[in-house]
């Protein structure tokens, strides 16, 4: 998408104060976008209005999506600071690190409520403004949603009910004019202007000592030390794949090559996956 496609485009990006939403938020603000961020903590958007410079255009508001109302709340206030709703990218997640058959409902429910849940009611009260935009609604999933590989059993579980979601609201946007864009992409690496950029996966150290998970499930793949994104690179991907109205974005490509393998060839491409993950 040009810069002139996103000039004063009124922006929500959920989960746009650290990682890969802020990169995101920046490359839409750098387009012309008029863009409001949403995270948890007051301290959280501060930190990543302040890590976007003096000349950012970028507003902030404090919402927990995972609460009841929350979702509403943010897009009263979008209408609010920018005078309307255009798109939204949902960037809201949580990974982690567990295996399955020792992962009860409630900590399963967890999962779900950060990667799913969070994303129904926003997408509710925004969808009628993007329609009425021809706007985009874009969500940020994770190969995990396609591949399920060792270690990360709860946290592709979440990311797969994700793409279903993101399938239904696809069937029912399309008609009425908005674009919805999936976007998979495998382990991305934190920007240096990131405030949580110190993060590594040294964040999962918890999860695989209380579970008592091998070492190699704190690599970025779960068993294998898989090349992290370039974020940067992955945000000029997603607005490009917004200006070709794409319903996903795989990335790595050779992931996405593998995922269709398995669709298509479920024995043979989870063999292939099996050995990737052993080696």
């Amino acid at each position: 998408m040009t810069k002139r496609t996103w000039q004063d485009r009124r922006v929500i990006v959920a989960g746009g104060t650290a990682g890969f939403g802020l990169v995101l938020a920046r490359h839409l603000d750098a387009a012309g976008a008029r863009v409001l961020i949403v995270g948890r903590s007051s301290e959280g958007v501060r930190e990543g209005l302040a890590a976007c410079g003096a000349d950012s255009r970028l507003r902030g508001i404090t919402a927990d999506l995972t609460r009841p109302g929350e979702g509403g709340r943010v897009a009263g206030e979008s209408l609010r600071i920018l005078g309307g709703i255009d798109d939204l990218f949902f960037c809201v997640g949580r990974s982690g690190r567990g295996e399955i058959l020792k992962t009860d409902a409630e900590q399963l429910r967890e999962y779900f409520d950060a990667n799913v849940s969070a994303a129904v009611e926003i997408t509710r009260a925004v969808a009628d403004d993007v329609a009425a935009a021809r706007g985009h609604m874009v969500y940020i999933g994770s190969l995990a949603g396609k591949l399920v590989t060792p270690f990360m059993g709860p946290y592709c579980v979440a990311k797969s009910a994700l793409a279903a979601y993101v399938d239904a609201v696809r069937l029912e946007m399309a008609p009425r004019g908005g674009h919805v864009l999936l976007v998979s992409p495998g382990p991305i690496g934190r920007d240096e202007a990131d405030p949580r950029a110190a993060e590594s996966t040294d964040r999962y150290a918890a999860d695989v000592t209380r579970a008592g998970l091998p070492a190699e499930a704190l690599r970025p793949g779960g068993t294998q030390a898989i090349r992290q994104l370039d974020p940067d690179r992955l945000a000029e991907q997603v607005l490009a794949a917004c200006a070709r109205r794409r319903s996903e974005l795989v990335v790595p490509r050779k992931a996405s090559l593998l995922a269709g393998l398995i669709e298509w060839f479920p024995e043979w491409g989870r063999r292939i996956l099996a050995r990737a993950v052993r080696r």
